[in-house]
């Protein structure tokens, strides 16, 4: 798994062994401390909430299922309520491609100009754009840095509250 192999029945083991970790109380999906409230907070306001995860969608699911802070089970809450449709490189596409997200605005029903991306990574935030898309990129801690050239290109936010 450390080589991302993707061999059928390896994922096949690996899904077994996140989904028992998950259950178990093994794992839980780490969040920043702003996403969760303002995921919320953007639900209450009405706003169609989608994810685009190289994971699979079930394995999306999954994380938002056990979202948490790293402790026990019973720390975890499901946010999946929050998410109106999940996307990933097979029902989309790559994510450094445009066209991914030409299908994504399409199967939420909304023009590109219409629709926020948000992510930590500029190729993707790239491609957004180049379809009209209005996007910025996160800027975690302990992300890839950010070149002058982002910088001065790209909307560029520390947090989902900045939005």
């Amino acid at each position: 798994m450390a080589k991302d192999v993707k061999i059928s029945y390896l994922k096949s083991l690996q899904g077994y062994l996140w989904i028992k970790g998950y259950q178990n109380g093994n794992y839980t999906a780490p969040l920043f401390p702003d996403v969760a409230p303002q995921l919320k907070a953007w639900h209450a306001a009405g706003k169609t909430l989608a994810i685009f995860s190289s994971g699979s969608v079930d394995a999306q699911k999954l994380f938002f299922q056990y979202t948490g802070s790293g402790e026990a089970r019973s720390a975890t809450e499901d946010l999946n309520y929050l998410i109106t449709d999940y996307f990933d490189t097979v029902n989309a596409g790559p994510k450094a491609e445009g066209q991914s997200y030409v299908k994504i605005a399409e199967k939420l029903g909304r023009k590109c100009g219409d629709v926020l991306f948000l992510s930590d990574n500029v190729n993707e935030v790239r491609a957004a754009l180049s379809v009209g898309m209005k996007a910025a990129v996160v800027d975690r801690p302990e992300n890839a840095p950010l070149s002058e050239e982002d910088k001065k290109e790209l909307v560029i936010i520390k947090g989902l509250q900045e939005v």
